[in-house]
């Protein structure tokens, strides 16, 4: 079996069919790429087509009417899904009848910070889409004058603040000196389809908090249960960040991060993509 990637406009545009010429498959980055697919596949009724998911795609809070309609005219050329949480996979089947399988990803930032002391430095990682939940713990920092935020990413362009301490990082060359300097990465979204840098933060050393909407949390065992939020408002957010830095058995629940980022690891996460891409094909077929 051959392939080639394609990149296509984001939904429409010009994009010449012939450069899918001969696929009897098309994988889909996303539901960007699903007009072009209905447009191959009409002349091609034979191929299949398989989309991966990992953004609000199907969150209920993001099905506006014109996302509808466009669903109603280019989601039936889409044969099955790839998703990478269980909580994605079940707001696909609550939309539409189609299977689904999911493969959740790995770190790509991988540091192997050996020492650490640890503070009450607090990291956040993430671009400028508020459901990423990084509002609530800024102002959750008017509870925490103790403990001083790093904000890095696209995020920063939507906080305004003049706090001395919540450091406004934007965009940066290198994560690993954050890594180094913060003990404990906060994460209270909205909705997060997986969360790569929390568990790239669990591979480094740092106690994850997030909520039961990042799709990483469904990996969390019952001894790690204790770093959801029940709530992402600041002050409870605030309670939790006072509640972990209090813990007094920290290097078991590092050490158990540690293992379940480690252990989540590039290659098995590519040989379960490959198994489920085929599972999901079978069923189509």
């Amino acid at each position: 079996m051959g392939s080639k990637v394609v990149e296509t406009p984001m939904g429409f545009g010009r994009f010449s069919l012939d450069q899918l010429k001969g696929s009897d498959i098309l994988l889909l980055e996303s539901l960007y790429c699903a007009p072009f697919a209905k447009r191959y596949k009409k002349e091609n009724p034979e191929c299949k087509v398989i989309s991966i998911i990992a953004d609000t795609s199907f969150w209920p809070k993001r099905l506006s009417l014109a996302r509808k309609i466009f669903y109603k005219m280019y989601l039936g050329a889409v044969d099955g899904f790839l998703a990478d949480s269980i909580r994605i996979k079940n707001d696909i089947k609550n939309f539409i009848n189609r299977p689904v399988a999911v493969v959740r990803p790995f770190a790509v930032n991988r540091f192997d910070i050996k020492k650490r002391v640890f503070n009450k430095s607090l990291l956040f990682i993430g671009n400028d889409a508020e459901e990423k939940g990084y509002k609530y713990l800024v102002r959750a920092m008017d509870f925490l004058p103790d403990f001083e935020l790093f904000l890095i990413g696209d995020c920063c362009k939507k906080v305004r603040t003049n706090k001395d301490n919540i450091h406004l990082e934007g965009k940066v060359p290198s994560l690993k000196k954050y890594f180094e300097k913060c003990s404990i990465y906060v994460h209270p979204a909205d909705f997060e389809p997986f969360g790569v840098a929390p568990l790239e933060a669990m591979y480094a050393g740092l106690i994850p908090i997030l909520t039961k909407d990042v799709g990483l949390s469904e990996m969390f065992d019952r001894e790690l249960k204790i770093l959801l939020l029940k709530d992402n408002n600041p002050k409870e957010i605030a309670k939790k960040i006072s509640e972990i830095y209090s813990l007094k058995d920290k290097e078991k629940i590092i050490k158990k991060c540690k293992a379940l980022a480690r252990g989540w690891t590039e290659r098995k996460s590519i040989k379960l993509f490959k198994q489920s891409f085929f599972d999901v094909l079978s069923k189509v077929a």
